[in-house]
């Protein structure tokens, strides 16, 4: 009896260290494998009849901290936004160029600044003339690719984040099949650790793009929730995230009245109720949220306000000047001469004009035609002026309304309409307007008749989608920077460009061809500063010339850049030293493996030698029996 016992001992202990030899082989197979962890085979004693009858496997478990896989769970969001978010403000920077580039915008606005000294200093020479233009061009397209650049990288977070939504589904749907496995294989006996592996594997790969929170219940099925509470997966059943992929974002479209967010089980029909975007706190899905709606729309709304003032202040200058180009005709049919890009909803409103304003049809050669005119100063309407212009011009032209109720004066052949505006020198003689323009019941400020009308613009701004011009206090200003020009017909004859002003006295007033005042004018503003608006989420408003609004933004991007660039490191830096810490646990360390495996071997010759024993003393007891 004890021999037999002995012999199932020792094939017991054959039976187990012959297991625990599997077990370590196998962790040496996997030890250069992603998210593998170390299985240790856990053994006991084996009572029969509370008598020792050998060792039996109690389970093969995963050598796992659980305390410290959380951490990197966690960690692993944080890194995730953290990259997204230094990868897309690195991008922003090459919008701008460096400091000491000469493509950054600020540099572009000053050597608009010097091309514009030079038709102060010549004005009357041609390619100074062009030169201008075309650096008025230059600025314009810069600002036109800053914002087309800004459009792409919003849209290109918005395909990130339809990818990131499938990569997400795909892992919820290895957890939940898993979880599906575990109750069996547990009740089984069987061993799980290869199972957690991939599951947990496959909830990192979810942490990397949302915050999420889990737990695992005693049947072995894990659980997860979003960062705000809500269920992925339960058991067996993963839920389906949804996201409506755009395939243009402008300036204009924003989340949630344009743009899609993350759905959570919606069936296709998403809802407000059903969008779960709000409860995703980190990761890359949020980083990308955050580019998309956050930090790209208040980069173009910087780009449009330095756009918007570059417009405004050097249209108030150019229009001191004569409209160009002369007029085409008088016919219905003749294009218009002076077009205007105010728009008004009603032409009979109320309006203040502070100073009378002088009109003078002018020549080829730059002469006075006839006597001037007086728009005089007081309380008048929109269409008070324009029939005060449609008269003085008689037989040589007309001021009408467009279909749009903007200011249409068309000119004979050969003829221009200059206006001079008789306003205090402290701006520049422009004349103070006030009229209440963005319907709030409170009179606005404007300075200079033709300016107040658009009349003779140097820079415009079409809305994005149809619609009059954005001008100041006059339609959507999101987005100009997209859309800001130079007017085609200065493009096209860049000799049009206003260089001076009226000067003479009434009766004989002139425009001469060396007249350099306006073109003076233009150039001084860029030495004067300017209040700039704070933008959420971007530089707070300060006063500030034109280029040092551009270096403004520039150098709170550089700032924000750099701020997320140290975040990123230290982040990486802490998530390395989790997962040194995680594999100095869980991961598989050979020399040790190979230590186990000759204890474990020892152990098997030992209980492989018992058997012999027990053998020979069989045979013995045999041929005693014989």
């Amino acid at each position: 009896m004890s021999l037999n016992l002995a012999l199932n001992n020792a094939l017991s202990g054959l039976q187990v260290n012959q297991s625990a030899l599997t077990v370590i082989s196998n962790n040496i197979a996997n030890v250069n494998t992603p998210e593998y962890s170390r299985k240790v085979l856990q053994q006991q004693t084996r009572t029969l009849a509370n008598i020792g009858a050998g060792v039996e496997v109690s389970g093969i478990n995963r050598q796992v901290n659980e305390f410290l896989q959380r951490d990197l769970i966690a960690n692993t969001t944080v890194l995730g936004y953290a990259n997204v978010t230094t990868e897309y403000l690195n991008r922003t920077q090459t919008l701008f160029g460096s400091v000491g580039d000469n493509n950054a915008l600020g540099n572009s606005l000053t050597s608009l600044a010097t091309a514009f000294e030079d038709v102060a200093v010549s004005p009357e020479i041609s390619a100074h003339q062009f030169s201008a233009v075309n650096q008025a061009i230059s600025v314009a397209q810069r600002f036109n690719q800053m914002q087309e650049n800004i459009e792409d990288m919003r849209l290109q977070a918005d395909i990130e984040i339809n990818n990131a939504v499938t990569i997400i589904n795909q892992q919820l749907e290895i957890i939940a099949e898993i979880n599906s496995k575990m109750p069996q294989a547990l009740s089984l006996e069987q061993p799980t650790g290869d199972l957690e592996d991939a599951r947990d594997a496959a909830l990192k790969k979810v942490a990397d793009y949302m915050d999420v929170q889990h737990f695992v219940n005693t049947d072995g099925e894990m659980t997860v929730l979003t960062g705000g509470g809500s269920q992925i997966v339960s058991g067996p059943n993963a839920s389906v995230l949804e996201h409506s992929q755009s395939t243009l974002i402008t300036a204009t479209q924003s989340y949630p009245t344009n743009l899609s967010g993350v759905h959570l089980n919606a069936g296709g029909v998403l809802t407000p109720a059903n969008d779960i975007t709000s409860q995703i706190l980190s990761g890359r899905l949020n980083a990308l949220f955050e580019m998309r709606d956050v930090t790209l729309p208040s980069l173009t709304a910087q780009i449009d306000q330095l756009a918007a003032s570059t417009r405004d202040q050097l249209n108030r200058a150019h229009n001191r000047g004569a409209n160009t180009p002369f007029g085409q005709g008088t016919g219905a049919a003749d294009p218009a001469a002076m077009l205007g890009t105010r728009a008004f909803t009603n032409t009979a409103q109320a309006l203040t004009l502070g100073s009378d304003v002088t009109m003078v049809i002018l020549d080829a050669d730059g002469n006075a035609v006839g006597a001037p005119g007086t728009i005089s100063a007081g309380a008048t309407t929109p269409d008070a002026i324009r029939n005060d212009i449609d008269t003085f011009l008689g037989g040589l032209g007309s001021a009408q309304w467009t279909a749009d109720n903007q200011m249409e004066i068309k000119l004979a052949p050969g003829h221009r309409l200059a206006f001079l505006d008789n306003g205090p020198a402290t701006e520049a003689g422009d004349a103070q307007i006030d009229f209440d323009a963005d319907g709030d019941a409170t009179p606005d400020t404007f300075f200079g008749l033709s300016n107040f009308f658009g009349l003779n613009n140097l820079y415009e701004t079409p809305q994005l989608a149809g619609g009059v011009a954005a001008m100041e206090l006059q339609g959507d200003q999101t987005g100009i920077s997209r859309t800001i020009r130079v007017r085609s017909d200065l493009v096209d004859s860049p000799e049009f460009l206003s260089r001076g002003r009226i000067s003479g006295t009434s009766p004989d007033l002139v425009l001469g061809n060396g007249n350099n005042e306006v073109a003076q004018e233009i150039a001084d503003i860029f030495g004067e500063n300017f209040v700039f608006a704070s933008i959420a989420n971007g530089p707070p408003g300060l006063t500030t010339s034109l280029s040092g609004y551009a270096g403004t933004i520039l150098s709170y991007n550089s700032a924000i850049t750099s701020a997320a660039e140290s975040d990123a490191e230290y982040q990486t830096f802490l998530h390395q030293d989790i997962t040194t810490r995680v594999l100095s646990e869980s991961g598989v360390n050979v020399d040790e493996e190979l230590s186990n495996m000759v204890i474990f071997q020892n152990a098997y010759q030992a209980s492989a030698r018992i058997v012999q024993t027990a053998n020979e003393m069989f045979d013995t007891l045999l041929s005693l029996g014989n």
